[in-house]
């Protein structure tokens, strides 16, 4: 498998080795916004360390930032935190964060550890989630 998910007590790490694509960055956002766990989550770490390549062009990035604007009104209190040293990854990160289609924290690391740094270095604010529509 090209990516794997790590879930920890308060959040998720997507790590993708290989040659990363388009198809597989967005199965793995499926399957964590889909997990019964989402909604609880503080944190979704993208690690890309292990990237031999990394396809990207901006209108991907901006089709998957988009992507990302339900499941962030769903759980508010999620922070994303890219770790890349990949030229494309890089660029394909600064995009989706320049973009701000999402009002959430979103940082690019050089190493996991700065990722961990800054996520454990924020407040953690509750953000409350919108109230179900109530059927008539």
């Amino acid at each position: 498998m090209p990516f794997e998910l790590y879930w920890q007590p308060r959040g998720v790490v997507r790590r993708h080795v290989g040659h990363v694509s388009i198809a597989e960055r967005r199965r793995s956002l499926e399957l964590v916004c889909t997990d019964p766990r989402f909604d609880e989550l503080r944190y979704c770490i993208s690690d890309y360390l292990g990237a031999l390549s990394y396809e990207f062009t901006p209108e991907s990035t901006a089709e998957t930032a988009a992507l990302h604007i339900a499941p962030a009104r769903t759980n508010p209190n999620i922070v994303l935190a890219t770790v890349a040293v990949h030229p494309n990854a890089v660029a394909s990160a600064q995009h989706f964060i320049a973009l701000r289609y999402v009002d959430l924290p979103c940082q690019l690391f050089p190493s996991l550890s700065a990722a961990r740094a800054w996520i454990a270095g924020l407040q953690p604010t509750l953000v409350p989630r919108p109230r179900p529509l109530k059927d008539d």
